[in-house]
């Protein structure tokens, strides 16, 4: 049997998990208000293209973006937290599509 906490112990502890939390980055692909969804080619930054939202579900009472149509194929996109961003590969080469702000 270990032995037990005081309480400045538990509130290290309970400080130290609360500041991991705080730290964390969403990144979750929020619907935006207005509803239509433009992306970018990571590849070519320039042009913003408007896509369209196959999937969504809802978290925290907001709208997130489950699935986006690829601009070039239509095939579904699936959200990579990793890459930050939808990615294709249905059409010969890895395609990486980030959410841009229209304006």
């Amino acid at each position: 049997m270990g032995r037990r906490q005081t309480m400045q112990e538990k509130f290290k502890q309970q400080m130290k998990a609360y500041r991991k939390k705080k730290m964390k980055i969403d990144n979750t692909p929020f619907l935006p208000n207005s509803g239509s969804v433009y992306v970018m080619n990571s590849l070519n930054p320039t042009e913003k293209i408007k896509a369209e939202v196959l999937k969504k579900s809802i978290k925290q009472h907001r709208e997130i973006i489950t699935s986006l149509a690829c601009p070039v194929c239509g095939n579904p996109m699936a959200w990579d937290s990793k890459w930050e961003a939808f990615i294709c590969v249905k059409h010969g080469e890895k395609a990486i599509y980030e959410i841009a702000r229209k304006g």
